[in-house]
C-alpha cells in the first residue's frame, strides 16, 4: 500500500520525468548516429497511408487534450514507398508533436500527401500554430537550435526534433522544407 495519496502523484511524476529524459537521450543518440553515418535503414515497401494512420493514433490523445483537431488527407492512389517504416514513423511523430505543441488550443493540424508530375511523393504537416519567422528557419534546423530564449520559452523541448527529422528525411533521399 502506498500509505499516502500523494505518493501515487509523486510516482507518476517520476515516471513521466524518466520517460521524458529517455526520449531526450534517444534523440541525442539518434542524431549522433546519423551524423556519424552509423544509421542503416531497414528499407522495405511501405504503405504511407497506413504509417500516417498509425502515427495519427499515437498523437490524437495529446491533440484532443488541447482541443486541437487533427485531420488526415491522403489520396487513395498513393504509391508504396521504399523506406524504413520505423524512421518514417519517427519523422511523422516529430513533425506532428511540434505542430501540436505550437498550435494554440482550438487550432488544427493536417497531414496530407500528394504526387507531383514526376511521381515524387510530397508529405506535408501543416498547422494553425504560431509559425516560425523566416530569419529563424535555419536556427530551428540546427541541433539544440531554439527560437525563444530560455527566459521567455513557453514550450518545453531540446531543439533536437527538427534537426533529427531533417537528417532522417535526407537519409531517405528526401528534402525537408519549412514554410
Amino acid at each position: 500500500k502506498l500509505g499516502n495519496d500523494h505518493y501515487r502523484d509523486y510516482a507518476r511524476d517520476i515516471r513521466l520525468s524518466g520517460t521524458h529524459l529517455l526520449e531526450v537521450i534517444n534523440d541525442i543518440l539518434d542524431l549522433a548516429k546519423v551524423e556519424a553515418g552509423k544509421v542503416e535503414l531497414q528499407e522495405q515497401s511501405i504503405d504511407l497511408s497506413k504509417v500516417v494512420e498509425s502515427t495519427d493514433r499515437l498523437v490524437r490523445e495529446r491533440a484532443g487534450a488541447r482541443n486541437i483537431e487533427v485531420s488526415v488527407r491522403m489520396p487513395e492512389a498513393l504509391p508504396r514507398l521504399w523506406a524504413d517504416e520505423r524512421k518514417v514513423k519517427q519523422i511523422l511523430i516529430n513533425l506532428l508533436s511540434n505542430a501540436i505543441k505550437f498550435t494554440p488550443e482550438g487550432g488544427s493540424v493536417t497531414v496530407s500527401a500528394q504526387r507531383d508530375a514526376s511521381e515524387a511523393v510530397h508529405l506535408a504537416v501543416s498547422d494553425t500554430g504560431i509559425g516560425i519567422a523566416k530569419e529563424s528557419l535555419e536556427t530551428v534546423l540546427e541541433p539544440f537550435g531554439q527560437v525563444d530564449s530560455a527566459l521567455s520559452r513557453k514550450h518545453a523541448g531540446t531543439g533536437l526534433g527538427l534537426p533529427l527529422t531533417k537528417a532522417l528525411v535526407e537519409l531517405h533521399g528526401g528534402r525537408l522544407e519549412l514554410d
